[in-house]
């Protein structure tokens, strides 16, 4: 199994490195809209989508709804699975309707119900963490409460620095504001997750929660490049912020993986002890 794992892996980091490779290849003109970086924009959340399989495969193995962990790693696979139904809304007006910047837009149902679905995965990561007990500490406390806040603070005042909320659009205002709150919640919940995973089953899940703080990390800069760019006018697809999202893709894709490893890991570990 651990050797199926290794080839599943090296796979899914070819198919990563090929997006990548072919979003390198088309970057000294993709201010100009060619066809390359168009279908490269509406293809690399396949990446979104493997990662989600391998997730809902993962959550299986860990008792799927039964257990905490199971609904975490349920809820980052059908985060997974909103972001790419998101990007494929976006393709169709891009290229069907052929609207620039459709935001906002149904593909953004499918975008902030990943928050949302993202913020319950994180949720349920720290329960399993122990974050109910730990959070009688003050340190945890404070990173709970003051993480996001800081957050929020650096969105508002350096990546929306001289945005201006158009009123007339409350959908665009809710957006605006919504998803940088659900992704200060979601990492800030993360953070507290991993810093009690230290002392959880010997620390062995504190690899696969840092691998989801990165995902999450790299998802709130990629939302907020957007953010910044649609409302000035200046998103094109397949820019640095499409890189972002990618890069966001594989790596909770890798996270899932790893959960595969840790539960591979404490199993034999069980076996060990059950046979001596």
């Amino acid at each position: 199994m651990g050797l199926l794992k290794n080839r599943i892996q090296i796979l899914f980091s070819l198919v990563f490195l090929v997006y990548v490779g072919w979003w390198i290849s088309f970057q000294h003109v993709v201010a100009k809209g060619t066809l390359s970086n168009e279908w490269w924009g509406d293809t690399y959340g396949a990446v979104a989508f493997i990662g989600a399989i391998f997730g809902l495969v993962v959550f299986r193995k860990w008792g799927g709804f039964k257990s905490t962990l199971g609904k975490a790693l349920a809820f980052f696979s059908l985060g997974l699975l909103a972001q790419e139904a998101g990007q494929l809304i976006y393709s169709y007006y891009i290229v069907v309707d052929k609207i620039q910047i459709p935001y906002p837009s149904l593909g953004d149902v499918a975008y902030f119900g990943s928050t949302l679905l993202y913020i319950s995965g994180a949720i349920f990561l720290a329960r399993a963490a122990g974050v109910s007990i730990s959070l009688k500490n003050l340190g945890y406390k404070i990173i709970a409460v003051g993480l996001p806040l800081v957050l929020l603070v650096v969105s508002f005042l350096i990546l929306l620095h001289n945005h201006h909320y158009n009123t007339s659009k409350p959908i665009t205002v809710f957006l605006d504001a919504g998803y940088p709150i659900g992704e200060a919640l979601y990492i800030s919940i993360a953070l507290v997750a991993y810093f009690l995973s230290r002392k959880l089953l010997g620390g062995v899940l504190k690899a696969g929660i840092l691998f989801v703080m990165f995902a999450l990390v790299v998802q709130y800069i990629s939302d907020f490049t957007f953010v910044y760019q649609s409302n000035r006018n200046t998103w094109v697809p397949g820019s640095y912020d499409d890189l972002f999202y990618l890069i966001a893709y594989y790596v909770m894709g890798l996270a899932m993986l790893n959960f595969y490893v840790i539960y591979k890991k404490l199993k034999n570990t069980k076996g060990s002890e059950a046979a001596q």
